[in-house]
C-alpha cells in the first residue's frame, strides 16, 4: 500500500518553511515510513503521545524532503543539525503542526498556535517599548507574533538561559519587526491558526 505524507511548503520571507499537520498521519503511515529504531526511540524517550507524534512526524517531514538519508543530530547545547552535512536546520512545533527550514546560514524558526497565552505572560518576555511594537495596546495577535519572533532568536542564538528581555531585543525599524542586539531581520507568516517567525541575519 502506498502511503502519502501530506506536507506543505510556506514562504516566510526569504525562506521556505516545509509543514506537516501530524494530525493526518496514521499510526500505520508511521510504521510504514519510519525504522523501527525510530518508532522505538520515540516510544522509550516520551510519555505523551502528543510528543511521540511530535518528534516522529519531525522525521517524516525530514524524510518526505530530503531523503531517506538525512538524519537530525543535536549540538552540545540541544540545536539541531543535519548530520554529514553543512546546511543549517530549524525546527519548531505547535498544535499538530510541525515544521522545518533549512538555509545555508544560521536561522531559527518559531511557530506558535494562536492563543491569549502570550498576551496574558507578556511581562516575561517583552520590555515597556517591546509591547509598543504595534502601536497602541498591545493585542493577542501582536503578542503572540512578539512571543513567536523572540522564541525564533533564541534559536538562532542557540545558547541556553538567554534572557528573553534584554538578551533578544526587538524593535520596530522602518516598520518591520528587527533583533537589534545581532541585527536580525524577523519575518512573519499566518498560516492555519498559527503564526510562523524566521530570523536571519539581514
Amino acid at each position: 500500500m502506498q502511503h502519502t505524507i501530506q506536507s506543505s511548503i510556506i514562504q516566510v520571507g526569504k525562506s521556505q518553511v516545509y509543514v506537516l499537520d501530524t494530525d493526518t498521519c496514521s499510526q500505520e503511515l508511521f510504521n510504514a515510513e519510519l525504522p523501527t529504531a525510530t518508532l522505538q526511540y520515540a516510544r522509550e524517550s516520551f510519555k505523551s503521545a502528543k510528543r511521540q507524534r511530535e518528534w516522529l512526524g519531525v522525521r517524516l517531514l525530514l524524510k518526505s524532503v530530503c531523503g531517506e538519508q538525512a538524519q537530525i543530530g543535536y549540538t552540545p547545547t540541544g540545536a539541531p543539525i543535519l548530520i554529514n552535512s553543512e546546511t543549517h536546520i530549524s525546527i519548531s512545533h505547535s498544535g499538530s503542526l510541525v515544521a522545518l527550514v533549512f538555509s545555508d546560514e544560521r536561522i531559527g524558526l518559531d511557530i506558535q498556535m494562536i492563543s491569549d497565552k502570550p498576551l496574558r505572560i507578556k511581562s516575561h518576555f517583552l520590555d515597556e517599548t517591546e509591547g509598543k511594537l504595534f502601536g497602541g495596546n498591545l493585542d493577542t495577535l501582536s503578542a503572540v507574533k512578539l512571543w513567536c519572533a523572540k522564541e525564533a532568536v533564541y534559536k538562532y542564538i542557540s545558547v541556553p538561559e538567554t534572557p528573553l528581555i534584554g538578551g533578544i531585543t526587538l524593535r520596530n525599524i522602518d516598520g518591520k519587526i528587527e533583533e537589534i542586539n545581532l541585527g536580525l531581520s524577523i519575518h512573519f507568516e499566518h498560516y492555519r491558526g498559527a503564526i510562523f517567525a524566521v530570523a536571519y541575519h539581514k
